[in-house]
């Protein structure tokens, strides 16, 4: 799937700054969160990425949502007292479920916001990815906006921005740096009750981390905008570059800039 090609471009990225700090890196990749957290939790992963909204509501069970700041400093609050998981940081950029239309719908139909897609919804479907209509997300922004859809329709990822930009469906769940919100053309719809939570990209380290492992990723932190991630991500999706070649990209692109903003 495309969202685990972009995982792995972030850990490509991370395995090569490890490896410049002369750690050997072994990858261990398909993992699920759970998996992750258990892993890291008893030594047995030193270093992961993982998603501030995925712990927030996954793990923590929060329905309700609160400012990006908040939500990482109660989840790795969680993790340290929990399963001595420390959090290194923030990667810089977000990787948050929006909803997003056909931008000439959007220019058409005078949708800017969630609120304002909420009164024609009626008359919509809605396309999503295997998971996300049984995820706290959905339904804390079908609440908090009183949507009520049509139709709902599952994807495989692969093929979710497809369906919105050849009209199978009007409306998908995206994600705020995919490269393919451009390519389709699509508009992402602003969420002024914030009913979604963020989904700030983490730097976690096992209860037993080699020493130094923490001091070697300092540099990313804060690193990677949501704009070079969205680029990174178009040249996989689009373009059809490896995980690993979009890293290199990447990574050049953090020297470029010069590092933490």
């Amino acid at each position: 799937p495309l969202r685990r090609q972009r995982q792995m471009c972030i850990r490509d990225s991370i395995e090569a700054v490890l490896h410049d700090a002369g750690f050997r890196v072994e990858r261990r990749d398909g993992l699920g969160s759970t998996v992750v957290l258990d892993g890291l939790s008893a030594g047995e992963i030193d270093v992961a990425v993982d998603y501030s909204g995925t712990l927030w509501a996954h793990h923590l069970g929060r329905t309700g949502t609160a400012p990006g700041d908040e939500v990482i400093r109660e989840v790795c609050a969680w993790l340290a007292d929990r399963d001595q998981v420390g959090c290194v940081g923030a990667l810089g950029f977000e990787n948050a479920y929006a909803l997003a239309v056909r931008s000439g719908d959007a220019r058409t139909r005078g949708w800017r916001t969630v609120a304002d897609l909420a009164p024609d919804a009626p008359g919509l479907s809605i396309g999503a990815d295997y998971e996300f209509f049984q995820r706290p997300e959905w339904a804390a922004v079908r609440a908090s906006y009183g949507l009520a859809f049509a139709r709902e329709a599952t994807f495989d990822p692969s093929f979710l921005y497809e369906a919105v930009g050849t009209a199978e469906v009007d409306v998908v769940t995206a994600y705020t740096s995919d490269g393919r919100v451009a390519a389709f053309d699509l508009t992402i719809l602003e969420d002024p009750r914030g009913a979604l939570p963020p989904y700030d990209a983490l730097l976690l380290i096992g209860a037993d981390p080699p020493p130094g492992v923490a001091e070697a990723l300092r540099p990313l932190l804060g690193a990677i905008s949501v704009e070079a991630m969205r680029e990174a991500n178009r040249r996989v999706d689009v373009d059809h570059a490896t995980p690993a070649a979009s890293a290199r990209w990447l990574r050049a692109a953090e020297v470029t800039r010069g590092g933490r903003r």
